[in-house]
């Protein structure tokens, strides 16, 4: 990691919310890991969060230049799961059939589960391969003896009236906060760093890139490109992968950088998981797990919201899980694991200012309280005439 990513993401994460490297946390918890991931030996489990990144998918885009902006990327078509990422999205929902199969039931209740996504094909897919992993049908629910397959519903909202896993709607107070931060001194000082690749990015592709979104856009399609097995040109080896991951990296960090951006972007989420603890706790609910299917940026902005977002580009098939447990003095708190391989382990995520084991309910959200929504329609509105009839025209996600 160079200088400059370095002093971003220390700018990022303040002494009050320091978190190791992924890799220094990930060993450092090793032991713990190993007797969390297992079962649940205690029975101390009462309701799993899943938060997943969709499969491998093809180019979502193309940038002016590319030579393969004419492709239909057949038989899958533009931004659609490819072979890979359907096996890969369904040994996830194997691996947490596996990991909680003390604690789940085996039969599918819409009293005990819930699957939402969003309106992309892509996470609909995967969403769905995840649930015929984890509820394939047995004893009653067995309808067809020559497929081992069970329709489970999953629920979405129109893309544009997104208020969840994306936050598509019209927020114009989030990037009128986004650009305050990209034009502070602070951040222009350490994005300067970058000039020499966002001219060489521009030369090549054809877009005018100017900050770390450009280049997080122009990676994604090389790497969809790169992993579908198409040659990538020439150029793209001086920059690509490890200059332009760096950049992108950061894209992450800056588009929730402060308390503002994070209660607009990962705010909503994390409120519906700690309401949906909350029910779980007093007795109001019954479900065992709520899945979500979402993108890149779901993972980033809930997680950020939470305090525990580890720099990096978010992987296929990233997984994050928030484990709701009782103490045997009846205290629900949170255990919070990340898999950012299809083949590794969870690794144990600390929330800063709480103490293994009793990082309770209450206290999480206390702490988390600035990055809560109250009316996100109210909060997305500002006065700011530059920016209150602003209509964002957001990249595909």
């Amino acid at each position: 990691m160079n200088g400059v990513v370095r002093a971003l993401l220390a700018c990022a994460f303040s002494a009050s919310t320091v978190l190791l490297p992924a890799s220094g946390r990930q060993a450092a918890a090793a032991d713990d890991n190993r007797a969390d991931n297992a079962v649940d030996p205690a029975g101390t489990l009462r309701l799993v969060h899943a938060v997943f990144r969709h499969g491998e998918r093809t180019p979502a885009d193309a940038y002016p230049a590319d030579p393969n902006a004419n492709s239909s990327w057949q038989p899958f078509g533009w931004g659609q799961l490819t072979n890979v990422g359907k096996r890969n999205q369904y040994e996830l929902g194997k691996f947490i059939r596996k990991r909680y199969s003390g604690f789940l039931d085996v039969l599918y209740s819409p009293n005990k589960v819930t699957f939402r996504t969003t309106d992309v094909d892509r996470t609909k897919m995967s969403a769905q391969l995840v649930a015929a992993a984890i509820y394939k049908p047995v004893g009653a629910q067995q309808w067809n003896r020559h497929l081992d397959w069970q329709p489970v519903p999953i629920h979405y909202e129109p893309l544009d009236d997104d208020r969840l896993l994306l936050v598509r709607i019209n927020c114009p107070r989030y990037y009128e906060e986004r650009q305050r931060v990209m034009n502070s001194t602070e951040i222009l000082e350490q994005l300067n760093g970058y000039s020499d690749l966002y001219n060489y990015l521009s030369v090549h592709t054809g877009l005018t890139v100017q900050d770390p979104d450009d280049v997080q856009s122009i990676y994604s399609t090389l790497k969809a490109e790169s992993d579908y097995g198409v040659v990538l040109p020439s150029w793209t080896s001086k920059v690509y992968p490890t200059q332009m991951a760096e950049v992108t990296a950061a894209s992450f960090v800056l588009n929730a950088y402060t308390e503002e951006m994070k209660k607009l972007k990962g705010g909503p989420l994390l409120k519906k998981i700690l309401a949906d603890s909350k029910d779980k706790m007093t007795k109001q609910s019954t479900h065992q797990l709520y899945a979500y299917a979402g993108h890149d940026s779901t993972l980033a902005n809930v997680l950020s919201a939470l305090g525990v977002w580890d720099p990096q580009i978010p992987t296929y098939n990233m997984l994050a899980l928030l484990e709701l447990h009782e103490s045997n003095e009846g205290l629900y708190y949170f255990k919070v694991f990340l898999r950012n391989g299809s083949s590794t382990e969870p690794y144990r995520l600390q929330i800063p200012k709480c103490k293994e084991n009793t990082c309770t309910l209450e206290h999480i959200s206390k702490l988390t309280a600035n990055v809560i929504p109250l009316d996100l329609s109210e909060e997305c509105k500002t006065d700011n005439p530059t920016f209150s009839g602003l209509k964002v025209n957001t990249r595909g996600p």
